[in-house]
């Protein structure tokens, strides 16, 4: 009968151990072209190699286009020599030397696109705003006895007749819930007070006989 080796053992325990790998979720990188990645929506101009303009598509297949056939519109006769436009073109100045000829209205779009350039890549993109985490609120009625009833603002009714006290309730207080009240019809002589906590810290409270109101603002 064979004996097994303890040592053996563990050397192959330890090998599998290290051999199963937990596969950990990719994260999206949110700039997954550097400081140029464009805003959802937009593309590279690319008028020229290295423009990192952000266009919308239909700009950068025009531009795409215009640079397939850049002798086209040309007037070799004109006042600026071979590069010269023809009559209704100008130049597209995409860039600095850009002399491929456009319409006005396409070169002013140039002008525009270069202008927003800085708005249009998504490093400066408005960071959104993190939506404020929820709370949640106890409210409780303190001191001994029964009550008709527990009100509060916003909640509405917390409890009805014959509630006896001590009695607490909690709820989630929305971050954008600035004012909260609570108070109650006692059904007796006992004396009742009250307290309110938000996230575990009391923020409001009204010793046993001295309200029968508490108010929590922020």
């Amino acid at each position: 009968m064979a004996t097994k080796n303890p040592a053996r053992l563990a050397s192959a325990a330890a090998v599998l151990a290290t051999a199963i790998v937990i596969p950990t979720p990719a994260q999206a990188d949110p700039l997954p072209y550097g400081p140029d990645t464009c805003i959802q929506g937009y593309v590279w101009r690319e008028a020229r190699t290295g423009d990192t303009v952000c266009v919308t598509p239909d700009i950068r297949a025009t531009v795409k286009q215009q640079n397939a056939n850049p002798g086209a519109k040309k007037d070799p006769n004109g006042a600026y020599g071979p590069q010269s436009c023809a009559q209704g073109f100008v130049w597209r100045e995409a860039f600095d030397g850009d002399t491929i000829c456009v319409t006005p209205d396409f070169r002013q779009q140039m002008f525009d696109d270069n202008a927003a350039a800085a708005s249009r890549k998504a490093a400066n993109a408005p960071k959104p705003t993190p939506q404020a985490s929820q709370s949640t609120i106890v409210l409780e009625v303190t001191g001994a006895g029964e009550v008709y009833s527990i009100w509060s603002i916003p909640f509405n009714q917390v409890a009805g007749d014959h509630t006896k006290i001590p009695f607490s309730k909690s709820y989630p207080l929305p971050a954008d819930e600035d004012y909260v009240s609570l108070t109650w019809t006692s059904r007796d002589d006992q004396q009742k007070g009250c307290r309110i906590t938000v996230d575990g810290k009391v923020v409001v409270e009204k010793p046993v006989g001295t309200a029968d109101t508490c108010v929590f603002t922020r």
